[in-house]
């Protein structure tokens, strides 16, 4: 890829700063293809998401509600964790934390379709996962869409949610009111090449539009072409339901048998992100357009192209592209379902097949909504924005078109017609000039020293979950045992640490010149002295955390209690191994590495099992020996964690898994007291087991 200065800019305060970054560009400038580009050459830990499923699907990535667990419907943004409400809002299966934990930036596509209200909860789960204070855990957001195009859907939620907001859009948000983003707009156009048909495009997305570009524009209102003459025409249309009408009137209008291909789908692969359809419906002399780029690279086909059905039969598909006639034999091809997951190994972020989907990469094309036409271009197309509802459908609908030769307006296009949102101009007219300041880069990287340093000697997080888990044995435990060990972790948390800290930061930080370096007076010496402070006070925190398993805690315990347990200690410690690395010589990169390999060597403790009436008994079980199998694992990890076994498993749980020797990790969340959270984070263990157990043979009866 040939890098611009743009290009280039970004991927500085990429690897060089925290600050969350927004590119922009109008339709056709190569958004898609540097973030591409991006995933195979920026050196972190990286997560891509999108809106919706075909989002997602097209740039790699993930749903944001798959990875942020983000439920449907209007978000109450929050400052912070404060109260267990909002933690129960952002509760993680152990895997999905310890892989966000490791997440250093996260990419999101089509951001124009993203709220306010989502950006600001992921803002406060990475906050929680990674028990850090700094805006979105010290996780780097580069966002990338053009706010001209698609908009959030707000309507039903907006009651709600301007009692918090300004405007439903992502830059609305709380986060970027005290971190504020930096934005950078790619402005060389690839897919239009005719400046007169440029301006027109430009004045239509500014909302800037006047009567002499619409006359120009409206020279496409052919009503007079006949039929025939838009045989290879694509339309373009605002509802699904005419597009339905006109793909089926002209499919039925054809002779011929129709031909139906059954899509191949395998594993895991969410309905709303099927990426063709399911059953393709085909006759001979059908208008298809491709959904996918020719793979192997021979760029035979692209996402866009058009071509008519030659021949149809059971198991193949033969296309004549309606640009230059050429005959192609179409072969299915298989889009890969994403999911994220940590090498523990490696300690790197890594993205494999969840599931599959097969199919002919082709859809029928007389018509096509605007909403999916995003992304592809065409050579020749019918435009019906007469009855667009939202700003950006007129712009995307006509931006899609190569040249205005190729053009053909099923009605005039109207000044009501073209809808903008003043607030996105303003948003953006702010944005191109702040982008343009010449130190920009050099304050950035000088912020994020300062932030570093903050983020190091902030105990906020870890004393919201001391907090809760305080509050849940008070409330659960009447043991004076356990009151006393509380009560002097709090004093040495509250007292020793987190007001010292407090004092610390204010006392340092303030007196220094944020304009320059951090190696001023005598600062340097003051973090050592600090770290050697504050280092001896974690691990005895440490300690004193820990014995609390020992103590009688079992009975009448929260069945949270463990979840914010292992939280917390999981932050101690990462918070320890950043107090090991000498402060001065820190760095993004560095306080990320340590706090994740902390995250990963730490092995949860998991819930203790209830009693019940009719538990099974080692006297019931038919193979005593695999009982032998489970104590030895519970043994074996009590010893490495430094804890009592039954705080691993209770003895009653082992017998009920021995006892009903579950081969699948859905047999064994169906045990009691085993869940669907604790098969997962002990599942793969068990199952091993227990398949052993009773051979080889059954992994494949």
């Amino acid at each position: 890829m040939n890098l611009n200065v743009i290009h280039r800019r970004v991927i500085d305060f990429l690897t060089k700063t925290d600050k969350p970054v927004f590119l922009t560009g109008k339709a056709g400038t190569g958004k898609t293809t540097f973030l591409h580009y991006l995933k195979t050459t920026i050196a972190k830990n990286i997560a891509i998401v999108a809106p919706t499923a075909i989002a997602a699907l097209n740039a790699g990535g993930v749903t944001i509600n798959s990875l942020f667990q983000i439920p449907f419907g209007p978000l109450i943004p929050r400052k912070d964790l404060g109260d267990f409400k909002d933690h129960k809002a952002v509760r993680m299966a152990p895997d999905k934390a310890k892989m966000l934990i490791s997440l250093q930036l996260l990419i999101i596509d089509e951001i124009s379709m993203v709220r306010a209200d989502v950006i600001d909860r992921i803002d406060l789960i990475l906050r929680s996962i990674k028990g850090s204070d700094r805006p979105f855990g010290g996780v780097q957001l580069l966002m990338i869409g053009d706010l001209y195009q698609l908009p959030p859907v707000y309507q039903n939620d907006w009651p709600i949610l301007k009692q918090y907001y300004t405007s439903p859009y992502f830059f609305s948000s709380w986060i970027f009111a005290s971190f504020p983003l930096v934005s950078f707009e790619l402005t060389e156009v690839f897919r239009q090449a005719d400046p007169t048909f440029i301006n027109i495009l430009n004045s239509i997305r500014d909302g800037n539009v006047d009567e002499s570009l619409l006359s120009v524009l409206n020279r496409q209102f052919k009503p007079g072409m006949a039929a025939a003459e838009l045989t290879d025409y694509i339309t373009l249309s605002t509802h699904n339901r005419s597009v339905g009408e006109i793909n089926e009137t002209r499919l039925r209008d054809l002779e011929g048998e129709i031909m139906v291909y059954k899509a191949i789908i395998a594993g895991d692969f969410p309905k709303d992100a099927y990426p063709a359809e399911p059953e393709l419906r085909l006759k001979v002399g059908a208008q298809v357009i491709f959904i996918k780029n020719d793979p192997s690279g021979k760029k035979q086909y692209y996402n866009g192209r058009t071509a008519c059905v030659l021949k149809a039969t059971h198991d193949s598909i033969q296309v004549r592209f309606l640009d230059d006639d050429s005959i192609f034999d179409v072969m299915p091809e298989t889009w890969e379902h994403t999911k994220y997951a940590l090498n523990e190994l490696e300690g790197k972020i890594a993205s494999s097949s969840n599931g599959s989907f097969t199919q002919y990469p082709i859809k029928l094309a007389w018509a096509i909504t605007i909403h999916k036409s995003q992304g592809l271009t065409f050579d020749k197309a019918v435009i019906d924005v007469e009855a667009a509802f939202a700003h950006g459908q007129t712009y995307v609908a006509l931006s899609r078109c190569r040249n205005l030769e190729g053009l053909i307006l099923k009605a005039p296009v109207k000044a009501e017609n073209v809808m903008t949102d003043a607030r996105i101009t303003s948003f953006m007219r702010q944005s191109r000039m702040q982008s343009e300041e010449a130190d920009l880069l050099s304050h950035a990287m000088l912020e994020q020293e300062y932030k570093l340093i903050a983020d190091i000697f902030d105990f906020k997080n870890i004393g919201i979950e001391w907090n809760l888990l305080k509050s849940m044995l008070q409330s659960s435990v009447n043991e004076v045992s356990v009151a006393t060990r509380v009560n002097e972790i709090e004093q040495l948390l509250v007292d020793q640490v987190r007001k010292v800290a407090d004092k610390f930061l204010r006392r340092e930080l303030n007196n220094l010149d944020y304009r320059l370096p951090l190696a001023q007076g005598n600062f340097t010496l003051r973090l050592k002295q600090a770290v050697t402070y504050f280092k001896p006070k974690v691990e005895l925190l440490l300690d004193m955390v820990k014995e609390i398993l020992t103590l009688p805690i079992e009975e009448g315990l929260d069945p949270e209690f463990f979840e914010i347990y292992n939280q917390f200690v999981m932050h101690l410690k990462g918070k320890l191994a950043v107090l090991q690395i000498d402060p001065v010589q820190v760095d993004s990169q560095k306080l990320s590495s340590v706090s994740m390999e902390a995250a990963i060597n730490y092995v949860p403790v998991y819930q203790v099992g209830k009693k019940g009436m009719n538990e099974p008994k080692i006297s019931d079980l038919v193979n005593p020996l695999l009982l032998d199998e489970i104590f030895a694992w519970r043994t074996k990890n009590s010893e490495k964690r430094g804890v009592a076994d039954y705080l691993i498993l209770s003895e009653q749980l082992c017998i009920a898994i021995a006892a009903k020797s579950p081969k699948y990790l859905g047999e064994l969340a169906q045990i009691k007291g085993i869940g669907v959270g604790k098969a997962k984070e002990l599942g793969d263990e068990f199952v091993k087991i227990i398949r052993q157990f009773y051979g080889e043979r059954d992994l494949f009866g």
